[in-house]
């Protein structure tokens, strides 16, 4: 029952992440079958996440090194709520640049006004989703104190928010847009920008932590912990996980419509219900669970060990994927969620707060968040975008996840290398 117990003193963190991600998660997702609807094909949507996600090299860090410099966390926290809950209606308004149902040429796309339009509003949403997230986890593990195993407590209930709005999301869209050619999505915009609304409130309560300690040797510090041999392994292994992670934030949804389209047509009055329930499934069937125990498996294994697993529930993920065909096969395949991105991102978190020196904790988890989200999760955007356009779902899931069996081998040879020589490598 002590899932039940809720530590009064955390609650308000609690709430926070079920708000935010509560938000996200009726818009986020779903990007890829909104620029669908819209006649841009899978490569410009890879490109505009592509570049979206290399702003993370440079948003997350800066906005850490910032924070912590000039210790105006609240400040930054709370306007990049406010800002998102009142931008993200206004992608709705956005016009088509054609009625047509058609797919647009790259060409006629990037010539569109329209487009141009689209791709600032949702780059500006991505930006403010960046800051809010990257302050999330330092003000997280501020509140925490050196008690980082109970951070995957906490985090859990983001999974929760994200997983019950999606299926509500997802049900509302298919309501709302009953009898249309296309899924009307305002539902899912009016829902984002409520959640974010009473975020803000329950944020601007929130007893935020500044840094302790001194901030002006920040790049010292860093530079100091990127000497580290075993640092620099860990960002590589943060960076793998972001490409894979790509693959499922911004291309299953794809995925499940290419299903429905080719396999199963009858499935398409109901594809919005069927996407949220599998965001649902995710979250509450492999996140919630998970993070829940991810403390207490991560103090057992240790954190690199942590990422092999990871890696190798992503090959078995990625794999089962390219052989179903039927969208409705997909839901229980997403109860490996927990284990693939949940354990990945935990270690991440866990262990960035684990070597940050005193007063750059912001900076060293925008390092990370640097790795996983912005290097790591580009790249597997662009290689999604690729192999999609190239060779369909099916098959770019495929390399996808004999690539991840690969690299889960080669992650535990260097993990046993670096353990057998430990001695010679701190030096």
């Amino acid at each position: 029952m002590s899932f039940l117990n809720i530590n009064t003193d955390l609650f308000p963190i609690k709430a926070h992440y079920f708000l935010f991600d509560a938000g996200n998660s009726p818009i986020n997702p779903f990007l890829s079958t909104i620029s669908k609807q819209r006649g841009y094909s899978s490569s410009v949507f890879g490109n505009i996440f592509t570049l979206l996600l290399l702003l993370n090299i440079v948003v997350k860090p800066l906005t850490g090194y910032i924070t912590d410099r000039w210790k105006c966390r609240r400040t930054v926290f709370l306007g990049a709520i406010l800002l998102n809950g009142l931008i993200t209606p206004t992608l709705y308004l956005v016009p088509r640049a054609t009625s047509s149902t058609e797919e647009m040429s790259d060409a006629e796309t990037f010539a569109s006004l329209q487009f141009w339009w689209f791709a600032a509003i949702v780059t500006l949403r991505m930006v403010l989703f960046m800051v809010g997230e990257v302050l999330q986890e330092t003000i997280c593990m501020g509140i925490l104190g050196g008690d980082t195993v109970k951070f995957g407590k906490q985090r859990l209930w983001g999974a929760a928010g994200w997983g019950i709005m999606s299926i509500v999301a997802g049900g509302a869209i298919d309501w709302y847009s009953s009898g249309l050619e296309q899924k009307d999505h305002l539902p899912g915009y009016l829902l984002s920008a409520i959640s974010f609304f009473v975020d803000f409130v329950v944020a601007f309560n929130l007893k935020i932590p500044e840094t302790d300690g001194p901030t002006t040797n920040i790049f010292k510090d860093v530079k100091k912990v990127m000497k580290n041999a075993k640092v620099c392994v860990f960002l590589i292994w943060a960076t793998i996980g972001g490409i894979f992670t790509a693959y499922i934030w911004y291309y299953f949804i794809w995925y499940l419509d290419d299903l429905a389209t080719i396999y199963h047509p009858e499935r398409k009055s109901m594809l919005s219900s069927i996407e949220g329930l599998s965001l649902t499934i995710e979250c509450l069937g492999g996140e919630v669970p998970f993070f829940y125990l991810s403390g207490h498996l991560i103090k057992r294994t240790g954190h690199m060990t942590a990422f092999s697993i990871s890696f190798a529930m992503f090959a078995l993920r990625f794999l089962l994927y390219s052989f179903i065909r039927d969208p409705l096969w997909a839901l229980p395949v997403e109860l490996l969620n927990g284990i693939t991105f949940g354990l990945s991102y935990i270690a991440g978190i866990s262990y960035s707060a684990k070597i940050a020196p005193v007063g750059s904790e912001g900076t060293v988890q925008g390092l990370f968040s640097m790795a996983f989200q912005g290097f790591g999760a580009s790249l597997g955007a662009t290689l999604a975008g690729y192999t999609f356009t190239h060779l369909g779902s099916l098959m770019g899931f495929r390399l996808i996840g004999l690539s991840a069996l690969i690299l889960c081998v080669i992650q535990i040879a260097v993990n046993h290398f670096i353990n057998k020589n430990r001695k010679l490598i701190d030096k």
